[in-house]
C-alpha cells in the first residue's frame, strides 16, 4: 500500500477560491446525476406485416389440405375403379368376348388427371402465398433491424453525452446569503462550527467589502479568517483585548460627543430599567469633562478629571498641574460635586479599568478585515465594560460610515443587551449594511432577538433550545397511520324448545224446548158444469152437476229436544333452531396530525459543520436548507462557487400507459390479509350436538306413539341449514351444545 504525498500547495491555491464573489454561508451538495436527462425516444416496433398475407396463407392451406384429403383421393379411387375395368375389359377381350374399352381407360385418365390439376394449382397457390409473407417477413425484419441499430446509435451518444457532461458537473454549490433581509441570526454550534462559518462566509464578504468581525467568544473563532486573509494579500488589522488594550485604537476617531455616548450606553447597558435622571446626570458630567479637556479626550485624561472632581489623589501623568486645578474649581461648583459625587465615583468606576485603552496606539493601516476579539483571558469586569463599549463603538462605526461600508458579524452576542443589538440592527438596516449575529443559546437575548432577520440553526444541545427552534420553525399537517384494527371473533347460538302437552276438554250442551201448535180451517166449495151438442151438432146435450164441499180441520203439536256435546283436544310441538357466525376486520385508520417539521432531537444532533437556513417565502411558508459550511470543501473536486443551476424536469416516460378514464391499478395491501374464515375462537364447540332424549323426560313419564314419530328425523323437513349433516337413526338429530343445554356423555 503506498500513500501519495498531500501537494500543500494545491491545496492552498484551492483554498484560494474562498475569495470569491457573492456572499456565500457554505455549500449544499447534489448529485451530478441529478442532471441526467434520459433518453425518452422509444425504441421502433417491429412493423406489423398485413393481415391479408397470414390469412393467405392459412386458406391456401386450408384448401391444399382439402385437396389432399378429398379431391385427390377421389380421384385416385376413381381411377383405380375406372383402370380396373378398363383391365378386365382387356381380359375378356383377349378370350374373344367382348372389344377392348378405350372410353373407361380415357375416362380413368381423365378423373385422375382433374384430382392432380387441382391439388397441383393448390399447392402453387399456398407455395406463392407463403413466398409472399416470408418475403415481407423478411423485408419488415430487415426495417426492424436497421431502425433499432440506428436508434441504439442514438441511445448510445445521447449516454455518452450526459456521462460527459455529468463528469465536468460540479457537485457542491454555493448557498448565498440571503439577500431578503439584511440581518441574519445563527443560533447553536460550537467553537469549531462558528469558525468554519466565519471563514466559509467572510472570505466571501471581503470579495465585495471590507468585513468587519466582532468576536466575543473569547476563544479568537476569527483567527483562521484572519490568516487566510493574511496569505490572500488583504489587509487585516486583528485586535485582541485586553492583552492589546494599549495599542488599540478602539476609540480613536470619535467626536466628543461619539466618546461620551458610547461610555454612557456602556455603563447602562445590563440594567435598561436605570434612572434617566442618573444617566443625564453621568450624561452631563462627561460632557463637561471633555470640554475641559479639549482636543486630547482618551480615558486616561477622562478617567484623571474624575477623581481630580471628587477630589482624590492622583499622580498620573494624563494631567498637569494646571489642568487638574482648572477641573477642580472651576467646572462644578462645590455643592454640584458634592450632590453628584455617587455619580462621580460611578462613573470613575467604570472608566478606570480601561483608561489603559488607546494609550500607546500603534500605526495601523486602515484594515480591509478589522478583526477586534476577546482574548480567553477576559473572564472579569474589564471584559464585560469591554463588551459594551465595543458594540457601541460598532455601532457608532457603522451610523458614520461612508462608501464602501464593511459587512458586520457580531460571534457571542449572547453577550450583549437586547437594546445595544437592536440599536445596532437598525443602523445596519438603514444603511444597507450586512448584519450576522452568532448566540451559543436560544434563550434571553438570543430568544428576544429571534425572528428581525432570517434565521439559522446550527447544532443546539440543550433540549429547551431545541424546543424553541422546533416552534419557531414550526409544524405542519401530515396524515400518518395512526391505529391498526384486527380483530377475529366467532359465535354460536342454539336453541331447542320440546313442547309436549295433552289437553281434554269437554263440552256438554243440554237444549229443552216445548211447543204447542193448533190449526183450524173450514174449506167450502160450489159449481156447476153443462155441456152441450149431440151428432152433428144438431141436437143439444145438456149436462148440469151441481156440488157442494165442506172441510173443517184443526191439529195440536208439541216438541221437547234434548242435546249433549264433547270434544278432546292434544297439541305437542318441536322446535330448533341453531346460527353459526364468525366475523373479522382488518382496518387501518389514518389521522391528521400537527407535528414538529423539524424535529427537536435532530437539531441536537446536527454534524459540526452542519447550518439549517430558514427562510420565509413571500407567498407563505417556509423554506429550508441545510448548508456545508466547512470550508475544506473548496479542495475537493466538482466544487462550484456559484450555486447549482435548478435540474431540468423529468421527461415523461416513454412507455404507454392506461388511459385517463381506465381504473387504476389495484394497490397492493401492505401486510397479508386475514385468512377468508378464520373459523371460531379456541375452546368453542364449532357445531351442535343432539342431547339424548332420556336427559328430558321425567321419571315414569311415557312418550306417545305419535310423539315419537314426530320426533323422528326421517319424518321431518332436512336440518337447517349451517347444520351439522345428520346421519341415520335418531342419535344424529342435532341438538345444543354442552355450553347452553345438557351435557351429551
Amino acid at each position: 500500500m503506498t500513500v501519495e504525498p498531500v501537494d500543500r500547495q494545491s491545496l492552498l491555491e484551492r483554498r484560494s477560491l474562498l475569495f470569491s464573489p457573492d456572499p456565500r454561508l457554505g455549500w449544499v451538495f447534489r448529485d451530478r446525476r441529478a442532471y441526467y436527462v434520459p433518453f425518452t425516444e422509444p425504441p421502433p416496433q417491429p412493423q406489423q406485416l398485413p393481415q391479408y398475407l397470414q390469412q393467405q396463407v392459412v386458406a391456401t392451406r386450408q384448401a391444399l389440405d382439402q385437396r389432399r384429403r378429398r379431391t385427390l383421393p377421389l380421384s385416385v379411387t376413381g381411377f383405380v375403379i375406372l383402370a380396373s375395368f378398363s383391365a378386365y375389359s382387356v381380359s375378356d377381350h383377349s378370350l374373344g368376348r367382348t372389344s377392348i374399352p378405350l372410353g373407361s381407360f380415357v375416362l380413368a385418365l381423365i378423373c385422375l388427371g382433374f384430382g392432380v390439376v387441382l391439388t397441383g394449382i393448390a399447392a402453387t397457390s399456398w407455395r406463392n402465398a407463403r413466398d409472399a409473407y416470408e418475403t415481407a417477413r423478411r423485408r419488415a425484419e430487415e426495417t426492424y433491424g436497421a431502425a433499432m441499430r440506428d436508434w441504439q446509435a442514438r441511445r448510445h451518444r445521447h449516454e455518452s453525452t450526459e456521462h460527459h457532461q455529468a463528469n465536468t458537473r460540479p457537485e457542491w454549490g454555493a448557498v448565498p446569503r440571503p439577500l431578503s433581509r439584511t440581518r441574519l441570526d445563527v443560533f447553536g454550534g460550537t467553537l469549531w462550527s462558528w469558525e468554519a462559518l466565519l471563514t466559509t462566509y467572510g472570505s466571501s464578504a471581503l470579495f465585495t467589502g471590507p468585513l468587519l468581525v466582532i468576536d466575543l467568544s473569547r476563544e479568537t473563532v476569527c483567527g483562521e479568517l484572519a490568516a487566510l486573509s493574511r496569505a490572500a494579500g488583504i489587509d487585516v488589522d486583528a485586535q485582541v483585548l485586553p492583552a492589546q488594550l494599549a495599542a488599540s485604537t478602539l476609540l480613536s476617531g470619535l467626536e466628543p460627543r461619539g466618546l461620551v455616548d458610547a461610555i454612557v450606553e456602556s455603563m447602562y447597558g445590563g440594567s435598561p430599567d436605570a434612572a434617566r435622571a442618573d444617566r443625564a446626570m453621568d450624561d452631563r458630567i462627561l460632557m463637561k469633562v471633555c470640554e475641559a479637556l479639549g482636543d486630547g479626550v482618551s480615558l486616561a485624561r477622562i478617567g484623571a478629571a474624575l477623581r481630580a472632581l471628587m477630589g482624590e489623589p492622583d499622580d498620573s501623568a494624563a494631567l498637569d498641574r494646571d489642568e487638574r486645578r482648572r477641573i477642580a474649581n472651576e467646572l462644578f461648583s462645590v455643592e454640584y460635586r458634592r450632590q453628584a459625587h455617587a455619580n462621580l465615583s460611578r462613573i470613575e468606576s467604570y472608566v478606570h479599568p480601561l483608561e489603559q485603552l488607546g494609550t500607546r496606539p500603534e500605526r495601523r493601516n486602515s484594515g480591509y478585515l478589522t478583526c477586534i476579539a476577546l482574548d480567553s483571558d477576559a473572564r472579569n469586569v474589564r471584559s464585560e465594560l469591554l463588551t459594551d463599549l465595543i458594540v457601541q463603538w460598532v455601532t457608532q462605526r457603522v451610523a458614520a460610515s461612508g462608501s464602501p461600508r464593511p459587512s458586520v458579524v457580531v460571534a457571542g452576542a449572547d453577550e450583549l443587551a437586547r437594546r445595544h443589538l437592536e440599536r445596532l440592527s437598525d443602523a445596519c438596516e438603514r444603511r444597507g449594511i450586512p448584519l450576522t449575529f452568532l448566540y451559543r443559546r436560544l434563550r434571553e437575548t438570543g430568544g428576544e432577538m429571534i425572528g428581525g432577520g432570517t434565521v439559522a440553526f446550527m447544532r443546539l444541545g440543550n433540549h429547551e433550545d431545541a424546543t424553541r427552534a422546533a416552534d419557531f420553525i414550526g409544524r405542519d399537517y401530515r396524515f400518518v397511520l395512526s391505529q391498526i384494527t384486527k380483530n377475529v371473533g366467532g359465535n354460536e347460538s342454539h336453541t331447542e324448545s320440546d313442547t309436549e302437552g295433552e289437553g281434554d276438554s269437554d263440552t256438554i250442551s243440554l237444549s229443552t224446548s216445548i211447543g204447542t201448535s193448533t190449526n183450524w180451517g173450514t174449506t167450502r166449495s160450489s159449481g156447476a158444469t153443462r155441456s152441450g151438442g149431440g151428432p152433428f151438432g144438431f141436437f143439444a146435450d145438456r149436462s148440469t152437476n151441481t156440488g157442494d164441499s165442506r172441510t173443517r180441520g184443526g191439529g195440536t203439536s208439541e216438541t221437547d229436544t234434548h242435546g249433549e256435546s264433547r270434544s278432546v283436544s292434544r297439541n305437542w310441538s318441536s322446535a330448533y333452531s341453531y346460527a353459526a357466525g364468525t366475523n373479522w376486520s382488518d382496518a387501518d385508520t389514518t389521522q391528521r396530525v400537527y407535528e414538529y417539521a423539524v424535529e427537536p432531537v435532530s437539531l441536537q444532533h446536527l454534524p459540526d459543520h452542519a447550518l439549517l437556513l430558514v427562510e420565509t417565502r413571500h407567498e407563505g411558508g417556509r423554506k429550508l436548507t441545510p448548508v456545508e459550511c466547512d470550508p475544506a470543501i473548496v479542495t475537493l473536486d466538482r466544487v462550484a462557487t456559484t450555486p447549482l443551476p435548478d435540474p431540468p424536469p423529468r421527461q415523461p416516460s416513454a412507455v404507454p400507459g392506461p388511459p385517463r378514464w381506465a381504473t387504476p391499478p389495484a394497490v397492493d395491501p401492505p401486510r397479508e390479509p386475514l385468512p377468508y374464515a378464520p373459523g371460531p375462537p379456541p375452546g368453542y364447540q364449532t357445531g351442535p350436538h343432539r342431547p339424548s332424549e332420556d336427559q328430558d323426560r321425567q321419571p315414569g313419564q311415557v312418550v306417545p306413539r305419535t310423539t315419537r314419530s314426530l320426533r323422528d328425523p326421517s319424518r321431518q323437513n332436512p336440518s337447517p341449514p349451517g347444520s351439522r349433516p345428520s346421519g341415520t337413526g335418531d342419535d344424529d338429530r342435532p341438538g345444543p351444545p354442552p355450553l347452553f343445554g345438557h351435557g351429551n356423555e
